[in-house]
């Protein structure tokens, strides 16, 4: 090997060793640097919501028409229709407040007998019906009426029995008193069927003999004509339905004149003279 070579080889070596320890000592710098940053923690800094470093400014964005959305709602009720209409309904009356019979009062203070009827017709009834608009404007209402049945089945009973040739003819009426704005039934009577068969005009006659005195003798009493009586004001339908009878009818009101008030009335209605104090 010639000194050149061996010059060479040397300044080879000690490059290499230099190397060596530049690259160690960078080494070891590097650990203690990762050692101190080790046992600091690094904090991230807080974002707030909403709030960016770097606010971007929005970008409007117009709104599309969105189509409507419509919900079917079920009906509960039925529709409205013309050819339905809601009405008040026809209960069915109470039956008390109908007057089958006649109010007795025990103190009378007049009997409307013998007031003036405010109208008096008989009609004849033969399976027809026969209809009355009566408007009171002071009560009672008396619907006064009698009887004349063409078979009267109390005196002649076969009469209304009929044969193979004669058919069963039982008169019958039927008075039905209704108030004219409701329709409802105020007060019923009649003859014949469910009612009573007492014609009004019969005439009983009594034998006996008199307490003061033991004279025999015979009294005759008339019970008089039958009556429906309304004990109100307002407007009325009668409506009578009969068949083989004739019937009186006579309409009196609380307004219609009594006879007894006029008795009753002084005979000048001229003011009594009130006389003068005069001092002496």
């Amino acid at each position: 090997m010639t000194p050149k070579t061996c010059v060479k080889s040397q300044g080879l070596v000690f490059i290499l060793l230099a190397l060596l320890i530049i690259f160690a000592g960078c080494s070891g710098c590097i650990n203690k640097i990762r050692d101190a940053t080790q046992g600091t923690e690094t904090t991230t800094p807080e974002v707030t919501p909403g709030i960016t470093e770097n606010p971007v400014t929005p970008t409007y964005i117009p709104q599309m028409a969105l189509p409507a959305v419509t919900e079917t709602v079920p009906q509960v009720t039925p529709m409205k229709s013309d050819a339905v209409v809601e009405v008040t309904p026809y209960t069915t009356p109470d039956p008390y407040p109908i007057l089958h019979g006649a109010r007795i009062n025990s103190t009378p203070e007049y009997s409307f007998l013998d007031r003036t009827p405010e109208f008096t017709k008989t009609y004849t009834l033969g399976g027809n019906a026969v209809g009355l608009l009566v408007n009171v404007v002071q009560g009672p209402l008396y619907v006064v009426y009698t009887i004349n049945p063409k078979y009267d089945c109390l005196k002649d009973p076969d009469s209304c029995r009929g044969t193979v040739l004669v058919p069963v003819n039982r008169p019958y009426m039927t008075i039905t008193v209704r108030d004219n704005q409701t329709q409802e039934i105020v007060a019923q009577s009649g003859y014949g069927r469910e009612y009573s068969s007492d014609t009004g005009n019969y005439q009983f006659t009594f034998s006996g003999t008199s307490p003061d005195s033991s004279d025999t003798g015979a009294s005759v009493t008339y019970p008089g004509p039958r009556y429906v009586a309304i004990y109100k004001e307002g407007q009325f339908q009668i409506t009578m339905e009969g068949n083989y009878l004739d019937v009186n009818l006579e309409i009196i009101t609380g307004a219609s004149p009594n006879p007894q008030d006029m008795i009753d009335e002084p005979a000048s209605s001229a003011p009594v003279p009130t006389p003068e104090y005069v001092e002496e």
